[in-house]
């Protein structure tokens, strides 16, 4: 994009003999980006210059203190300030030039990366967020568009450190800035609350999955309906959106995009440290191989197998059509032009499809190891508790689900379900163990959630419960309590006063009462079921 003349040369002119301006490389809501020469130093520099109408004095001075601020920071991993100054009208700053394109330019020309590579450059990020956090300076703007990547090295950088506070202090008008960072704020960022570096985490996460899977965890053509999904809504779990890549990392990714930040890393070199373990495992090297390729053919077999198979376990009431036979050779084509096989598993999922019934489907027609074990894995319903308080409650006081998986889970793999729990119900809970058994409580006083995991004697027996008689107080003592006796008890007196009938007073009385029970039976039915579809989704995740 070529810069309009005048302002192009303003600036040559204002920055005199120091440096020697060469082309514009970069525009958007804070500013435009020129290449130029230092010419004392004889090195090229990128110039950044602060639209104009943002050089009112307060922004003016405070874009000059972050600037400044962030050019003390000194890591491998973050592009070096060399100056921050203002002159002939513009307020700017030098810094080192990156030759060498942004992560967002990579990910819009190539698509998702490959997953060691994408975890390399997370790793390079997350040691330059350690690092800055650990100096008093949070980003605030972390984005694909602000991590360059190094064409001689490979590295990964980070850039305009500081400026989000600018933009913080910016007018309503700023849409362009807004626009283009809007995907990436983080729930206390966007609700206005005090940040600390796990906003820069949750940013993070954000990068993870759009370079992993091509998109971002919540996306709509309006940034406020974007906004509101991320206060919220739980974010997608990566494997949703990309399931081929590694579930270690997959993991990493989901963690930092946790709601609440105490369920995020407590650090970027946390985040380091487990995405080093990531590239060292060489469950990386498989999953970063080429997708497997399915014929059309393929592709429509196990859709039709594998919503079969969910609407057989009730999940979802479905009538799927019949599954005709491939042909014995179809898993040996290895057809090349198709369906890969993780747009496959992909589609599916955007249509309502458990990964694990896809799975299946996979490993019962010959095209995949079987993932899913035997039908005696499907979830179990335990009998409700309290079969007395049904009629009157409208609902069981207990849900519980049980599941026998064949096989010990690892304890290795406990980290990952805490995660998927955690997730789920919004809530970080306590965690326990005894002996290889692992528990998790809900810790919210509003929810009695408990799921124990027990691996023994070749079975992991996974169980989900919640208990409602607290919610059941609540809310009938609530609307019974407060709308049936309130309105109930002063209506008998002014419908005696005006009939003159206790028996109209009394029918009257009873009349609201009931009606009240009706209310608040009808809410906490409609609460129950809510949650006990919640229940059972987290129970499937879990197998």
């Amino acid at each position: 994009m070529t810069a309009p003349a005048p302002e192009f040369a303003e600036l040559a002119a204002a920055l005199g003999a120091q440096y020697e301006l060469a082309r514009e490389i970069g525009r958007g809501g804070m500013g435009v980006v020129y290449l130029a020469r230092d010419v004392r130093l004889d090195r090229r520099v990128a110039i950044k210059t602060l639209p104009r109408n943002l050089t009112d004095s307060a922004t003016r001075d405070r874009f000059l203190r972050e600037a400044r601020t962030a050019a003390s920071l000194s890591h491998p991993n973050i592009v070096p300030i060399y100056r921050a100054d203002e002159t002939g009208g513009f307020v700017y700053f030098a810094m080192a030039y990156v030759e060498g394109g942004s992560l967002a330019e990579r990910v819009k020309a190539h698509g998702p990366l490959g997953a060691r590579e994408a975890a390399a450059y997370l790793r390079d990020v997350a040691l330059a967020l350690g690092y800055a956090h650990a100096h008093g300076v949070i980003h605030r703007d972390v984005k694909a568009e602000n991590i360059l990547i190094e064409r001689a090295s490979g590295r990964a950088m980070v850039t305009d450190f500081g400026i989000a506070r600018v933009a913080d202090a910016a007018p309503l008008t700023m849409t362009g800035h807004v626009l283009g960072t809007v995907h990436y704020m983080s729930p206390e960022q966007v609700a206005g609350d005090k940040l600390d570096g796990r906003t820069d985490l949750y940013a993070l996460g954000v990068v993870g999955f759009l370079a992993l899977s091509g998109g971002f965890p919540f996306d709509s053509e309006t940034a406020s309906a974007v906004l509101v999904a991320h206060v919220t809504k739980r974010a997608p779990s990566l494997s949703s959106a990309a399931p081929h890549v590694a579930r270690g990392l997959a993991a990493i990714v989901d963690r930092c995009l946790m709601r609440e930040p105490s369920a995020r890393y407590a650090s970027g070199e946390e985040v380091a440290k487990a995405l080093e373990q990531v590239l060292a495992s060489p469950d990386m090297d498989a999953a970063g191989a080429a997708p497997r390729v399915l014929s059309e053919a393929e592709a429509q077999a196990v859709w039709r197998r594998a919503s079969e198979l969910q609407a057989l376990t009730g999940t979802r009431a479905m009538t799927p059509p019949p599954v005709e036979p491939l042909p014995s050779a179809a898993a040996d084509a290895a057809p090349t032009t198709g369906f890969p096989l993780a747009n496959v598993r992909a589609s599916a999922l955007e249509a309502g499809i458990s990964e694990k019934f896809v799975a299946r489907a996979l490993g019962e027609l010959g095209l995949a190891p079987t993932a899913a074990g035997p039908t005696g894995q499907e979830l179990v319903q335990i009998a409700s508790h309290s079969h007395a308080a049904g009629f009157w409650a409208g609902a069981p006081m207990v849900v519980s689900y049980e599941a026998k998986v064949t096989g010990e889970v690892s304890e290795n793999d406990y980290d990952l379900l805490v995660e998927l729990v955690r997730r789920q119900l919004g809530d970080v809970g306590h965690v326990s163990t005894l002996g290889r058994s692992l528990a998790w409580s809900a810790t919210s006083p509003k929810r009695r959630v408990g799921i124990t995991i027990v691996p023994r004697g070749g079975v992991t027996t996974i169980r989900v419960e919640e208990r409602f008689s607290q919610l059941a107080g609540g809310t009938f003592g609530g609307v019974v309590g407060g709308v049936g006796g309130g309105a109930g008890g002063g209506s008998f007196g002014i419908i005696m006063a005006a009939t003159g009938s206790p028996l109209v007073a009394m029918c009257t009385t009873l009349g609201i009462v009931a009606g009240s029970w009706l209310l608040a039976r009808t809410i906490f039915t409609s609460t129950v079921k809510g949650r006990s579809i919640e229940l059972r989704e987290l129970a499937d995740q879990l197998v």
